[in-house]
Protein backbone atom coordinates (compact mmCIF):
# COMPACT_ATOMS: atom_id res chain seq x y z
CA UNK A 1 0.00 0.00 0.00
CA UNK A 2 1.03 3.62 -0.92
CA UNK A 3 1.80 5.35 2.23
CA UNK A 4 0.64 8.50 3.46
CA UNK A 5 3.59 10.79 1.80
CA UNK A 6 3.90 8.55 -1.32
CA UNK A 7 0.25 10.01 -2.18
CA UNK A 8 0.54 13.11 -1.78
CA UNK A 9 3.65 13.23 -3.46
CA UNK A 10 2.11 11.78 -6.82
CA UNK A 11 -1.46 13.42 -6.34
CA UNK A 12 0.61 16.82 -6.24
CA UNK A 13 2.88 15.58 -8.82
CA UNK A 14 -0.42 15.11 -10.95
CA UNK A 15 -2.09 18.02 -10.14
CA UNK A 16 0.99 20.57 -10.45
CA UNK A 17 1.81 18.78 -13.90
CA UNK A 18 -1.88 18.91 -15.04
CA UNK A 19 -2.91 22.37 -14.28
CA UNK A 20 -6.37 21.74 -15.31
CA UNK A 21 -9.43 20.69 -13.22
CA UNK A 22 -11.08 17.63 -13.87
CA UNK A 23 -14.87 18.39 -14.49
CA UNK A 24 -17.64 17.31 -17.04
CA UNK A 25 -19.46 19.50 -19.56
CA UNK A 26 -21.60 20.77 -16.33
CA UNK A 27 -18.82 22.15 -14.37
CA UNK A 28 -18.98 19.45 -12.03
CA UNK A 29 -15.87 17.57 -10.77
CA UNK A 30 -15.20 14.19 -12.18
CA UNK A 31 -12.55 11.89 -11.34
CA UNK A 32 -12.12 10.81 -14.82
CA UNK A 33 -13.02 14.33 -17.29
CA UNK A 34 -13.93 13.34 -21.40
CA UNK A 35 -10.47 15.20 -22.03
CA UNK A 36 -9.08 12.62 -20.00
CA UNK A 37 -7.94 14.46 -17.24
CA UNK A 38 -7.83 13.43 -13.35
CA UNK A 39 -8.80 14.61 -10.38
CA UNK A 40 -6.91 13.85 -7.01
CA UNK A 41 -8.76 10.72 -6.21
CA UNK A 42 -8.79 9.92 -10.09
CA UNK A 43 -5.36 10.66 -10.16
CA UNK A 44 -4.87 7.34 -8.11
CA UNK A 45 -7.08 4.82 -9.45
CA UNK A 46 -5.29 2.28 -12.23
CA UNK A 47 -6.69 2.63 -15.47
CA UNK A 48 -7.54 -0.52 -16.00
CA UNK A 49 -9.76 -0.27 -12.34
CA UNK A 50 -11.68 3.09 -13.57
CA UNK A 51 -14.91 2.56 -14.58
CA UNK A 52 -17.95 5.16 -15.20
CA UNK A 53 -19.88 4.01 -12.23
CA UNK A 54 -17.52 5.04 -9.90
CA UNK A 55 -18.43 9.17 -10.94
CA UNK A 56 -20.99 10.55 -8.49
CA UNK A 57 -19.85 10.00 -5.04
CA UNK A 58 -16.92 12.66 -3.39
CA UNK A 59 -14.33 10.67 -0.97
CA UNK A 60 -15.97 12.60 1.88
CA UNK A 61 -18.77 10.22 1.67
CA UNK A 62 -16.52 7.50 2.34
CA UNK A 63 -15.60 9.06 5.46
CA UNK A 64 -18.68 6.99 7.09
CA UNK A 65 -18.95 4.46 5.02
CA UNK A 66 -17.78 0.76 5.23
CA UNK A 67 -17.33 0.34 1.98
CA UNK A 68 -18.28 1.09 -1.80
CA UNK A 69 -16.80 0.63 -5.61
CA UNK A 70 -14.66 3.46 -5.09
CA UNK A 71 -12.83 2.39 -1.71
CA UNK A 72 -12.49 -0.95 -3.06
CA UNK A 73 -10.96 0.41 -6.58
CA UNK A 74 -8.60 2.69 -4.49
CA UNK A 75 -7.65 -0.52 -2.41
CA UNK A 76 -7.18 -2.65 -5.51
CA UNK A 77 -4.91 0.59 -6.71
CA UNK A 78 -2.30 0.26 -3.42
CA UNK A 79 -4.56 3.03 -2.01
CA UNK A 80 -6.08 1.79 1.55
CA UNK A 81 -8.86 4.06 1.38
CA UNK A 82 -10.23 1.70 4.39
CA UNK A 83 -7.86 3.45 7.01
CA UNK A 84 -9.58 6.70 8.39
CA UNK A 85 -6.29 8.50 7.89
CA UNK A 86 -5.60 8.32 4.37
CA UNK A 87 -9.53 9.01 3.65
CA UNK A 88 -8.95 12.46 5.46
CA UNK A 89 -5.74 12.98 3.24
CA UNK A 90 -8.04 12.32 0.24
CA UNK A 91 -10.64 14.66 1.38
CA UNK A 92 -8.18 17.13 1.78
CA UNK A 93 -6.07 17.00 -1.70
CA UNK A 94 -9.57 16.25 -3.26
CA UNK A 95 -10.96 20.15 -1.88
CA UNK A 96 -7.84 21.50 -3.43
CA UNK A 97 -8.68 20.01 -6.60
CA UNK A 98 -12.27 20.72 -6.27
CA UNK A 99 -12.31 24.65 -4.78
CA UNK A 100 -9.16 26.29 -5.39
CA UNK A 101 -8.12 28.42 -8.19
CA UNK A 102 -5.42 26.55 -10.24
CA UNK A 103 -2.63 29.18 -9.09
CA UNK A 104 -3.45 28.20 -5.58
CA UNK A 105 -2.60 24.90 -5.59
CA UNK A 106 0.80 24.95 -5.62
CA UNK A 107 0.83 27.01 -2.49
CA UNK A 108 -1.91 24.95 -1.15
CA UNK A 109 -0.49 21.49 -1.94
CA UNK A 110 2.77 22.50 -0.28
CA UNK A 111 0.83 23.74 3.18
CA UNK A 112 -0.69 20.47 3.12
CA UNK A 113 2.69 18.69 3.00
CA UNK A 114 3.88 20.82 5.59
CA UNK A 115 0.65 20.20 8.12
CA UNK A 116 1.40 16.33 7.25
CA UNK A 117 5.12 16.79 7.86
CA UNK A 118 5.73 15.18 4.46
CA UNK A 119 7.88 18.09 3.26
Amino acid sequence: MLSPKKIYERVSEHLLTQRAVSEDDNGSCRLRSPEGRKCAIGSLVNDDLYEPELEGVGISYYRHAQDGKLLRALFASNVNAYDPNIIDLLIELEEIHDYADIDEWPELLAALGKRHAFV
